[in-house]
């Protein structure tokens, strides 16, 4: 896993409840090698053309992975396997119940609702982007890998 890292990227949805019980949904897209979170998006409608989107947006920088590691939701949809056949990625699912075989994820977002997201009430969309902002900048930059 460690020779391959470098061309690993792994995705994952997070749910989070705002103050009038409403669910919020942030995509996440993580570099295995570095940790690094590549992407992020907030949206209260996740659906396969978003979602795809946001992949899009994640590799357009002339950086894009070998292998990317999603689990099986049903909001990615053949958007986004289109998107990453057109870049040449190829698209690894996890099994499923399995979350460790995508640990870096499960554990970055582990890290997002303990040192985050339980210590704030959240009221908007916009709020809530700009949190996930935040934390992001602290999180690539700041935080020892």
């Amino acid at each position: 896993m460690k020779t391959h890292a470098k061309d690993i990227w792994a995705c994952d949805f997070v749910p989070v409840i705002d103050l009038l019980f409403r669910q919020i949904i942030v995509f996440f897209v993580v570099e295995l090698e570095t940790r690094r979170v590549v992407q992020f998006g907030v949206t209260r409608h996740p659906n396969p053309f978003w979602v795809a989107q946001q992949f899009r947006e994640a590799t357009s920088n002339n950086q894009q992975p070998r292998y990317m590691i999603r689990d099986n939701d049903n909001k990615y949809g053949s958007a986004f396997d289109f998107v990453a056949r057109a870049r040449g990625i190829e698209v690894l699912r996890t099994p499923i119940k399995a979350p460790r075989a995508n640990a870096i994820v499960e554990r970055y977002i582990g890290s997002v609702r303990r040192e985050c997201l339980d210590h704030l009430l959240i009221f908007s969309e916009r709020q809530l982007y700009r949190v996930i902002q935040a934390y992001v900048d602290y999180f690539n930059r700041s935080r020892p890998h």
